[in-house]
């Protein structure tokens, strides 16, 4: 059964879950890393794989979930390159869009996280301005295509997306203050088809 709780509580109740799942299951294991950064694992770029990836699969799969009648309007974090949002426009395919100012039906991924052969997305679904946000769990073999596991809804208290299209915003002009730490273009690594980073996730059902 699903409870009302904060944002701020539901953050904290949620990173209790999936630390403990992943001590359980891998004791030795280091923490995951995320998108927009929160200082724990090494940093991550959502330009290098398994970003895209991970950022296109979350997506499609709370769509696919939640509002699969309706279009897919999706929306990344601030400060993301042109290079990924084209990858996960490329994955999401031709019936997806970015957002655009004035979009009041939105999925706005607010981050994601990886650890090796784990990662999550957290997708906030956004219809004429009320919230839910989905947690999309997946796994994976060694380097081979993530799979879902599970996914989660939460009532939660969320602010409204704002459009972070390149179309629309400069990726070198005002930046957010919740990523002033995301490393721009010219000072991170070039893409390349090696994984990065570390990933985090539920076990359950089908994808």
């Amino acid at each position: 059964m699903l409870r009302f709780i904060s944002g701020r509580s539901l953050r904290g109740t949620v990173r209790l879950i999936l630390f403990g799942a992943l001590v359980s299951i891998l004791p030795a294991c280091s923490s995951f890393s995320t998108y927009p950064p929160d200082g724990n694992g090494p940093r991550i770029y959502p330009w290098i794989a398994p970003g895209p990836e991970v950022m296109a699969t979350g997506l499609r799969q709370a769509h696919a979930r939640v509002a699969p009648d309706q279009p897919l309007v999706y929306n990344l974090p601030a400060d993301i390159s042109q290079l990924a949002w084209n990858d996960v426009q490329t994955r999401l395919g031709p019936d997806a869009r970015a957002m655009r100012p004035g979009d009041r039906v939105v999925w706005n991924l607010e981050r994601y996280g990886i650890n090796n052969t784990r990662a999550f997305a957290e997708i906030g679904y956004w219809n004429e301005g009320k919230g839910v946000l989905v947690t999309v769990s997946m796994e994976r073999e060694n380097i081979g295509p993530f799979r879902v596991t599970h996914v989660q809804r939460w009532y939660v208290d969320m602010s409204e997306p704002r459009c972070q299209n390149p179309e629309f915003v400069s990726r070198r002009g005002d930046r957010p203050t919740e990523v002033e730490d995301a490393t721009s273009d010219a000072d991170a690594p070039e893409a390349s088809d090696d994984d990065s980073g570390t990933s985090e996730s539920e076990s359950g059902g089908e994808g």
